[in-house]
């Protein structure tokens, strides 16, 4: 990594935790005395789902991983918690969406990548389906997609006790 997608980087990160997150989302409690903060290359956040969705009872560990080419290249990103969701592929947790492909910028940051995951559990995009099962319930039975996502959030994506609280 060069100097100047070091400095970028450490600024995204750095912004990430002076101004904090986006709406929805936490750092995980800390489950070891190491400083989170470095290593730059990854980002581990808990996006609670959002109020008025299919997802809102949910807690989602998301994470990015940072390529040494920062920011002329996006980031991926990738749920750690198993969700229903057109723009998630069920195997892998990749997330699908065109600003983390065709339409990244530089002038993007971590905070723009956290926003426009959240806005994908607000507005899920079948066109661009990676789970094809969601992409057409999605399109075709919105209350059975509404069915099957909240049936995964209770399966997968309950919050802990201890986060309760931090979540609402």
């Amino acid at each position: 990594m060069n100097s100047k997608s070091l400095r970028r980087l450490a600024t995204d990160h750095a912004s990430l935790h002076t101004a904090g997150l986006p709406p929805n989302y936490l750092f995980p409690p800390s489950n070891s005395s190491a400083d989170p903060t470095a290593d730059l290359t990854h980002l581990d956040v808990l996006l609670a789902g959002p109020p008025g969705t299919p997802f809102a009872a949910g807690l989602f560990a998301l994470h990015l991983s940072i390529p040494p080419t920062y920011p002329v290249h996006p980031p991926t990103a990738t749920f750690r918690t198993r969700i229903f969701h057109p723009n998630v592929d069920e195997a892998t947790g990749a997330v699908c969406v065109e600003t983390l492909k065709r339409d990244w910028s530089e002038k993007l940051r971590l905070r723009d990548v956290l926003v426009t995951i959240s806005c994908l559990l607000i507005q899920p995009n079948p066109e661009s389906a990676l789970n094809a099962e969601a992409g057409r319930l999605c399109a075709e039975d919105w209350c059975g997609f509404e069915r099957r996502v909240k049936v995964w959030v209770g399966i997968h994506a309950g919050v802990p006790k201890g986060l309760v609280a931090a979540v609402e």
